[in-house]
């Protein structure tokens, strides 16, 4: 392998780390700064980011990088990392791993809404009194 490829794999490789911390709402403008699954039987942690097909996607429980564990095969063993505006889509289903924190803003039918509870896993429809519309 020339200097240059063995270069540009360590720095990608730097980049996919440190783009682990991003915040979702930066994480969702560049996908391409995400891994891709290898399908290889290694352990993808709960929480690691990935890239699937364009978009980021997030591991809702600790898993096998596998063809059968991937976004498309078992959609919910994954979380979509969704934005709008600046603000998170808020899901029909929310699950621990992205509830709302309390004042946190959210998309919901094209209305903006604010949590009025911390690890708030309802949507306004489920939850009225969890979600404060904003005008």
């Amino acid at each position: 392998m020339n200097m240059t490829k063995e270069r540009a794999y360590k720095l990608r490789a730097i980049l996919e780390k440190a783009a682990q911390g991003l915040e979702d709402m930066d994480a969702s403008m560049a996908p391409s700064f995400f891994p891709r699954l290898k399908e290889d039987g290694s352990l993808v942690s709960a929480g690691t980011k990935i890239n699937w097909l364009g978009s980021v996607k997030r591991a809702a429980v600790d898993l096998w990088d596998t063809a059968e564990s991937n976004p498309s095969n078992a959609p919910d063993l994954w979380e979509d990392i969704s934005f709008k505006d600046g603000y998170r889509i808020i899901p029909e289903t929310i699950t621990a791993g992205l509830a709302f924190a309390k004042d946190e803003f959210g998309w919901w039918n094209g209305a903006l809404y604010q949590s009025q509870i911390a690890n708030n896993v309802w949507n306004p429809e489920a939850y009225p009194e969890g979600w404060a519309l904003v005008e």
